[in-house]
């Protein structure tokens, strides 16, 4: 018997002004793996420090994401956790655009090839000439790029996930360390880079094809690459595509996998299943209901046939909220709970 966690960040739909968005969307499986388990509520908690609790890094002093996300970069993992004490920052591409008296943020990476390579190389070339004083720039993926700071930073940056969509202003670089801190520096830098980017031939060409703009930076992760000494031999496999994920898991001490649900039924694994988080930070419902119809099709649907056949010893699902988290467990003998009805999305509260 197996133990088997999952991590789906954006499953339930924020929104308390469209309380069933599933309602479309079949999902007997969820519903039966919901009704027999048992629910509950937790505390706020982000993505990344979720997957730094189940990996056992909670509150580790050197838990920085910029460093983190970085080693778990197919490109980067050879040398992301170096002996030299290197400071970096997410410099990850985003697109800024009015509404109203508003200036929004979106990110990049929901439409494959949205920024191709070639672009990536000239804007990372120009960064690298006009603002060598910050540091070196790189990009490990056309949408997920990397600053390696000169000189650590001394302000307080927030994570991307929880820009997008919203006011920039709300989520400028603020704080630092005491009078020392330097956060009205990093927002003088944002503006400087902004005014680089909008009169660069890659984004004159872009608006001249009626493509989005890539007029802006957002910072975030800030902190210092150091080694992490795991302890022991690892208790679980881990799956993921996402880069923090697969970070998280090698500084635990685990190689990652690419998920795999008949594997994942095999042996004791924490697989992160993130396709729903990037619709739902934009509200995009269309994108949103058919990423939750391919994960019932191909991970609820072959687990709950498990449940079926008493294969677990423990089933968890695990749903991280800026507002509130939620949890699902199933012990043994969950199978035999026949007599307990499903339970839809809709009947779950919004995180």
């Amino acid at each position: 018997m197996t133990c088997l966690a999952l991590v789906v960040p954006g499953l339930i739909w924020p929104s308390p002004q469209m309380p069933h968005p599933a309602k479309d969307v079949p999902h007997a499986a969820l519903a039966r793996l919901l009704g027999r388990g048992r629910q509950r509520m937790e505390s706020a908690i982000s993505y990344e420090h979720l997957l730094a609790r189940l990996l056992g890094m909670e509150g580790h002093p050197s838990l920085t994401f910029a460093a983190l996300r970085r080693f778990g970069e197919e490109s980067g993992s050879e040398h992301a956790q170096g002996k030299t004490k290197a400071h970096w920052l997410c410099a990850d591409p985003v697109n800024l655009s009015f509404i109203g008296d508003h200036v929004l943020l979106d990110e990049f990476g929901g439409d494959e090839g949205e920024i191709d390579a070639a672009e990536v190389a000239a804007l990372i070339a120009t960064l690298n000439e006009d603002f060598a004083d910050l540091g070196h720039f790189s990009a490990a993926t056309p949408t997920r790029w990397y600053l390696r700071m000169e000189r650590p930073a001394k302000a307080l940056f927030f994570p991307l996930g929880d820009v997008v969509c919203r006011p920039v202003r709300d989520f400028l670089p603020t704080g630092g360390e005491g009078e020392e801190g330097d956060d009205r520096h990093w927002r003088h830098m944002l503006n400087e880079i902004q005014v680089m980017l909008h009169n660069h031939p890659v984004n004159i060409a872009r608006e001249a094809n009626g493509r989005r703009l890539i007029n802006s930076l957002w910072f975030w992760g800030n902190g210092a690459q150091s080694k992490f000494a795991p302890s022991g031999t690892p208790r679980f496999a881990v799956q993921a595509f996402d880069p923090m994920a697969r970070g998280l898991a090698r500084a635990a001490g685990i190689e990652p996998d690419a998920p795999d649900v008949n594997q994942a039924l095999r042996a004791n694994t924490l697989v992160v299943l993130d396709t729903l988080a990037l619709p739902v930070r934009r509200l995009d419902l269309a994108r949103w209901q058919d990423a939750l119809a391919a994960l019932e099709r191909d991970w609820f649907a072959p687990i709950a046939r498990a449940l079926g056949r008493g294969v677990f010893r423990h089933f968890a699902l695990h749903v991280p909220g800026e507002r509130a988290g939620f949890s699902l467990t199933l012990g043994i003998g969950a199978h035999w709970r026949f007599w307990r009805k499903p339970l839809l999305l809709s009947g779950l509260p919004s995180t």
